[in-house]
């Protein structure tokens, strides 16, 4: 998991808001908000915060630029890299086989790939989806697809510790599962996903990979001697992330996963409850795709992730039925997490986080 970095800078504010009807958010708590979003406006590449309250969006706005060259103003209906962000519809593809009897969770990676080396047989699909695995991480400047992660992991000898016996993130976790999800499903995890998540919710500014029907993307950017510059680069990895979206696709997603209209209630639960490792004194704090944490009788699940010229995080507060969504195009990260509990705050004063 990637590391979120501290908010810095003050600057003057470029936003386009939409909120839904009979939104009460006063001008003083927006200005808040916009406090918060500072560093990212003006002519700087910018970011989109989306709260939904019961699977409604009830504030949506945008800041800065969408392109630092053209200087275009980044807008709502921008797509964005989710990153790691996608492991949440990477790990809901493979509850809906468990759901429909075509995967057990118990089942290992040479009972679904039969050419993989002996050390995979003590590795399961529970392990994969909640980091405690011990696949090896690959390095992603040698590796660029799916395909070479496998080759990767079949000439190793060994895992880096006994799965089941300790949380560790590893990139290889989440691109073996979109492997799983290809093999059960015989066909691509972007034919799976597109007809059985995408199509089935309307997400519609959703894809995986290429932007084929060039649809509005916010330009991801890198940042080089102090100057953001904007270069999309196509990465064919997926499973940990790959996903574009944009803000009100994902509220129609946020909206599924938490009403349970997409996967039963007790299977869904199991994706935001934490795995028991084997060895006692360790704690694990990840559950599928989600971390999953608790402050002062508090539930929240988040997810964060930066990566090609991205940086984003979603909150879920399942107490209250709120979720806090940032999406920025550029690769340096912040206390995200902290200003995502900050942003809810204006929402809901008696927050205990």
């Amino acid at each position: 998991m990637k590391r979120l970095f501290i908010l810095v800078g003050l600057l003057a504010i470029i936003s386009l808001p939409l909120f839904s009807q009979g939104n009460k958010l006063d001008s003083v708590a927006e200005k808040k908000i916009d406090k918060y979003l500072y560093y990212f406006s003006n002519d700087k590449p910018g970011a989109v915060v989306t709260v939904m309250k019961n699977g409604e969006i009830i504030f949506n706005k945008a800041y800065g630029l969408s392109n630092t060259e053209t200087k275009e103003m980044l807008t709502t209906d921008k797509a964005f890299n989710l990153n790691e962000l996608s492991k949440a519809f990477t790990s809901l593809a493979i509850m809906k086989f468990v759901e429909k009897r075509k995967l057990n969770l118990d089942q290992t990676l040479t009972d679904v790939f039969s050419d993989f080396p002996e050390y995979g047989r003590s590795i399961k699909v529970r392990h994969l989806l909640s980091h405690t695995s011990g696949l090896k991480p690959f390095d992603s400047k040698l590796i660029s697809t799916n395909k070479q992660v496998y080759d990767f992991l079949k000439n190793q000898t060994e895992g880096s510790f006994e799965a089941g016996t300790k949380m560790q993130y590893s990139n290889s976790d989440y691109m073996m599962l979109a492997l799983i999800i290809e093999k059960v499903s015989k066909t691509s995890y972007q034919a799976y996903l597109t007809k059985n998540i995408f199509k089935k919710l309307s997400m519609n500014n959703t894809w995986i990979a290429e932007n084929k029907k060039g649809l509005p993307i916010a330009d991801a950017h890198f940042k080089k001697d102090s100057i953001y510059i904007p270069n999309n680069v196509t990465n064919y990895m997926y499973g940990e992330q790959g996903i574009f979206t944009n803000s009100t696709d994902y509220a129609r997603w946020d909206k599924a996963l938490h009403s349970g209209k997409i996967l039963k209630p007790e299977l869904l639960s199991q994706i935001f409850t934490v795995e028991k490792l084997t060895l006692g004194d360790n704690n694990s704090f990840y559950g599928y795709g989600w971390v999953v944490m608790k402050k002062n009788d508090t539930r929240y699940w988040w997810q964060g992730g930066m990566g090609n010229g991205y940086t984003n995080l979603v909150l879920h507060l399942p107490d209250t039925k709120t979720t806090v969504l940032i999406l920025t195009n550029r690769n340096d990260g912040y206390d995200f997490l902290k200003m995502s509990i900050a942003i809810a705050k204006e929402f809901d004063k008696e927050l205990k986080l």
